[in-house]
């Protein structure tokens, strides 16, 4: 979970010059203007804001919640040919017909980790549902959704894809392969 989480609250610098900032720079001049605005009081007061705000939450031992899917679902058929792909020169054999592509299992929260003790996790099935998800108000910070699907192995089980989904946001999120293959000393 550290490895795909991070608090959206501690990303946003201060804001950007306005638009009639640049007026004076031409196109080439981009990299002027914008170390000329850092020097302005705007964006110092900005700064500062965002630097108290950033230590305030720093400061705070409230939890920050992820929501995981309750289940792991299953692969697609084109994680077949991805994990195929990406591990190209490896002769893996993938017996398809015996490729199951049906429901996965439960997740079992007790077994999930961060290495920050502010990060605890529930369910998915505990919140509503769709967009009404995000438009709640709850009386605990949400920082992300997260799932994932089955592992998809090769026939010797030493290569292996899997896909995640990270949503911070109705419009906010984004979905990833992870590749995985077993090292020389079986892990």
């Amino acid at each position: 979970m550290d490895s795909i989480y991070y608090d959206k609250r501690m990303l946003p610098p201060p804001p950007p010059p306005p638009p009639e900032f640049f007026e004076n720079y031409s196109q080439n001049e981009l990299d002027k203007a914008i170390s000329d605005y850092k020097q302005t009081e705007t964006y110092k007061q900005g700064k500062k804001k965002w630097e108290k705000k950033k230590d305030s939450l720093n400061q705070d031992t409230s939890p920050i919640y992820l929501a995981i899917s309750d289940s792991i679902t299953r692969y697609e058929r084109e994680d077949m040919y991805e994990l195929v792909q990406h591990f190209n020169n490896q002769n893996i054999i993938l017996d398809s017909k015996n490729i199951e592509l049906n429901n996965g299992f439960k997740i079992d929260l007790s077994k999930l980790n961060s290495n920050n003790e502010k990060i605890k996790f529930k369910y998915q099935s505990e919140f509503p549902k769709g967009r009404e998800f995000w438009r709640t108000e709850y009386d605990f910070y949400i920082a992300a959704k997260i799932g994932f699907n089955r592992i998809l192995f090769d026939n010797t089980k030493t290569y292996g894809v899997l896909n995640g989904g990270f949503g911070m946001g109705i419009l906010n999120g984004s979905g990833f392969r992870i590749f995985i293959r077993k090292n020389e000393n079986g892990k």
